[in-house]
């Protein structure tokens, strides 16, 4: 399943238009980007590494980035080493090289529905069979297999998953492993957003739910763990990893080397440079400040400007919410919101069953409150208008 091009293209042209407000991107707010920081990082770099950092280098990432990343993971019941990570351009990357390496016409993908959309994109081409899984408040309720029943991948975003914002439980997540097991598939963990928790209490990955089981001490899991620095650095630096067991990285490894080599050394060393010198764990709290304070703004604007029956999710963290808009096609809905200025995605996109009309996602990330709750109140215009009009 691939975004209708009309879609497309109406979101592209409306990026830069003048007087639009975008709910429609999944992006960070620019205006929070550490650019002095990353400045003085890109000199300090230089100054100390010359040509060197500006040199080919290992396929598998930046030695050091490689043990901040093995170091940040572990747990007293989770040791992570160099060997079980590797630096990507970006997780969207690390989806495109997880489908060269384990994907096949016909095999069996199970997917949260509704589900992140390039992650279809990604993997569409090596034909797999996707399995839409019905996805609740909770995240992923059931699996359904017999026995004997295989299948290759289990793909989610546990965490504010996109496009809904919803967190799966600690019980739903340990099911989901048992599931992983009896099936035989590998649980591809895509954690963008996990960081950014603005409400209740985190919740372990399934990685180090999965490891912390492990009595022999050594590092076998079914989870293969995404990570990015895009929504909390700048995802222009396009930097992220993965964390998985030696043989799964050593085969996305090949992959990568014939895909770009590696992932650019200088963006590798900012990066490395942000983190050693505490620049992520400073910019954290403030992204969660910052973001909380825009959800609920929007939340407080779909409830005066949105009409009754209209629900949405709450999400305790992330980028998204999902907003249902019983009787109401949203595709349609687009173009009258267009009209006054304000742009969102059709929640048909992330369905891989077609379903979801009804829906539409919104970021609030990008915007500030005040965006915010010029545009909701637009949306709730348009709706007006479209209600009144259609038959």
């Amino acid at each position: 399943m691939h975004m209708r091009r009309s879609a497309v293209r109406e979101l592209l042209k409306i990026v830069n238009l003048p007087g639009m407000i975008s709910f429609a991107g999944g992006i960070p707010a620019q205006e929070l980007f550490p650019v002095k920081e990353t400045a003085e990082a890109a000199a300090a770099i230089l100054q100390r590494h010359g040509g060197a950092a500006l040199q080919y280098g290992e396929t598998e990432g930046l030695p050091e980035l490689r043990d901040w990343i093995a170091e940040r993971f572990s747990r007293p019941a989770l040791q992570v080493r160099r060997e079980n990570v590797m630096i990507v351009t970006g997780s969207q990357q690390a989806l495109d090289l997880i489908g060269k390496v384990f994907l096949d016409p016909g095999d069996r993908v199970f997917v949260e529905n509704p589900t992140y959309l390039a992650m279809i994109s990604a993997w569409r081409p090596f034909k797999p069979a996707f399995v839409p899984v019905p996805s609740e408040v909770q995240g992923v309720e059931a699996i359904p297999h017999s026995p004997g029943e295989r299948a290759k991948l289990i793909y989610l975003v546990p965490n504010f998953q996109n496009p809904q914002g919803t967190t799966m439980s600690l019980r739903h997540r340990r099911q989901l492993l048992e599931y992983a097991r009896n099936l035989g598939a590998l649980v591809i963990e895509d954690n963008p957003y996990g960081e950014l928790r603005y409400r209740g209490e985190p919740v372990p990955d399934l990685l180090e739910l999965d490891l912390a089981s492990e009595t022999n001490g050594k590092f076998e899991t079914p989870v293969v763990h995404l990570g990015t620095f895009s929504k909390t650095l700048a995802p222009g630096l396009r930097v992220g990893w993965i964390v998985a067991p030696m043989e799964v990285v050593d085969k996305l490894v090949q992959a990568k080397q014939s895909a770009d080599l590696h992932t650019s050394t200088f963006c590798q060393h900012v990066v490395f440079e942000l983190v050693r010198n505490g620049v992520l764990d400073r910019q954290l709290p403030l992204l969660r400040a910052e973001y909380r304070r825009r959800r609920d703004t929007m939340m407080a604007a779909l409830a005066a400007h949105l009409p009754d029956g209209t629900t949405w999710t709450r999400p305790e963290g992330g980028m998204f919410l999902l907003v249902r808009l019983p009787g109401i096609q949203a595709r349609a809905l687009l173009q009258r919101a267009l009209a006054h200025k304000v742009a969102f995605v059709p929640g048909d996109d992330f369905h891989i069953d077609g379903a979801g009309h009804d829906t539409l996602r919104l970021n609030f990330s990008s915007s500030t409150p005040e965006k915010i709750e010029e545009g909701v109140k637009r949306l709730g215009l348009a709706l007006a208008e479209f209600t009144a009009i259609s038959p």
